[in-house]
């Protein structure tokens, strides 16, 4: 039977989705021009930041609510800022390919800057171009052999470490595991030996990156505070760390080695260069992936039949022995599960664009220096585009013949891009990919989660989608 996954079992909907309903009803907006003569779209007349009882768990929830009642673009008022929210797969390829040369990244991710230097996500476009041609050989179809070899190997380690009744926290599990991965792929070093003090340090980081995509953020880490302090002093950490790993020239097989020889037209990543986007994939590479298996296995905790027929297909293709890079072309079903996963839970939920010019969506006009969001949560599940949008059904990108594609359910382009789309799609979707598939297909063969009954999932939409309170349970060998 498929159920609803939009919350735990016992509660079909969340709490908060029951009354943004009549908020959004009762306030809608009824100024429709600026003071400037701007015409300005419908949409709610409230800001997110003020409303009574407003946290992170209902953000995707409200903009999926805004989304519904006003579809294609709604405006949103928001700290005198003009925000659009586009929910049309036709505007969000519009804004994030056709026009992607009159947007850049918004303020709330440029300002992550000051933390993570000039990498691919806080480069604005003239940096980025360039920047991504130096980059793109270390993420080539080519190297993802030799990096699947690492993936298999940390996913072998945390198999030895976990015990039959084993309570864990699974997210902080999966944070180990891909900080290990990032280890032995991208870094080039052991990360694990010293994933504790490592992983501390890089939750810190990505609490104050995710102060900095509020207004006044960038100014609240200045402050003389104890939780600023410990922000920066994590921060300084995780560069120190980078630091030391960079120090030494391996000569190896790692993205670091990669990005270290490439050249364009002559061109190379200076010093500081290389540091930043080490910086860049250490954070974000662990976090996405981590949260992306978190979610898969809370689903497949959900779905015991999922589960089964997943154990099923993977000992069909792989028999008694560990999954190779060879291997994925016939990991169909494994494939499917990632794929539900990331339309159900996109760990990059929203995307943000600011408008260099004046950008026509539809009928409507959204101005130079105004904002534009396309939200993955938002059009992932569009019951307009997806049968049962709500419920988990791998089987929606299976064909007849159970082949995984990203084709098979049918829908318009634009209405699914979990790694964004245009010049700034993710870097590493290969990557992640090919290390979401196959950490499933060494762990979810043999372990099943059982989470703690009385457990409250609740999400904590920020700049990645978590779970806000990790996912506690007990480890079981599945049968």
């Amino acid at each position: 039977m498929v159920t609803s996954v939009e919350m735990p079992t016992g509660q079909a909907r969340p709490a908060t989705s029951v009354r943004i309903g009549p908020v959004i009803e009762q306030r809608e907006r009824r100024r429709t021009t600026t003071s400037d003569g701007l015409r300005l779209p419908p949409g709610p007349g409230f800001s997110f930041e003020r409303l009574s009882g407003f946290r992170r768990e209902h953000l995707p929830w409200m903009m999926r609510a805004t989304a519904r009642r006003w579809p294609g673009v709604a405006y949103l008022g928001l700290l005198g800022r003009h925000l659009y929210l586009v929910s049309e797969p036709e505007l969000v390829r519009q804004v994030l390919i056709a026009d992607g040369r009159k947007v850049d990244k918004g303020e709330a991710l440029r300002t992550a800057n000051i933390v993570l230097g000039e990498g691919l996500i806080t480069a604005k476009r003239e940096l980025h171009l360039p920047r991504r041609r130096l980059v793109n050989p270390a993420f080539a179809h080519a190297r993802m052999a030799g990096y699947s070899t690492g993936m298999v190997d940390a996913a072998r380690a945390a198999d030895a470490r976990w015990q039959d009744g084993q309570r864990v926290d699974f997210a902080r599990e999966m944070s180990r595991l891909t900080l290990d991965i990032i280890g032995r792929t991208v870094l080039g070093a052991d990360l694990d030996a010293q994933w504790q003090h490592v992983g501390k340090e890089l939750t810190l980081a990505l609490r104050g990156w995710e102060a900095m995509m509020v207004p006044g953020g960038a100014w609240y880490l200045k402050l003389p505070l104890e939780a600023p302090r410990r922000f920066w002093a994590a921060a300084d950490n995780l560069h120190e760390i980078v630091r030391r790993i960079l120090a030494v020239d391996t000569g190896g097989e790692s993205v670091v080695d990669e990005m270290r020889r490439a050249r364009d037209n002559g061109a190379a990543l200076d010093d500081d260069a290389l540091h930043d986007e080490t910086m860049n994939l250490m954070l974000a590479g662990h976090e996405t992936t981590a949260l992306a298996l978190t979610w898969a296995f809370w689903l497949l905790s959900r779905h015991p039949g999922e589960a089964a027929a997943l154990r099923e297909s993977l000992t069909d293709a792989l028999g008694d022995r560990e999954p190779g890079y060879g291997d994925l072309r016939e990991l169909h079903r494994a494939y499917a599960v990632v794929a539900e996963t990331l339309r159900l839970f996109p760990p990059a939920w929203i995307l943000e664009r600011e408008a260099e010019q004046d950008l026509t969506l539809g009928e409507w006009t959204a101005p130079a220096g105004s904002t534009v969001l396309a939200s993955q949560f938002v059009l992932h599940r569009d019951p307009r585009f997806w049968p049962s949008p709500d419920a988990f059904r791998p089987e929606r990108w299976l064909d007849a013949d159970g082949r995984f594609s990203e084709e098979n359910p049918g829908v318009p382009r634009g209405s699914w891009y979990p790694f964004g789309a245009g010049t700034r799609i993710c870097i590493g979707e290969s990557f992640a990919w090919t290390e979401a598939v196959l950490v499933l297909a060494v762990l979810a063969r043999r372990w099943s989660l059982r989470v703690d009954p009385e457990h409250r999932m609740a999400l904590h939409a920020a700049i990645t989608l978590r779970p806000a309170h990790g996912l506690p349970g007990v480890l079981r060998r599945a049968e």
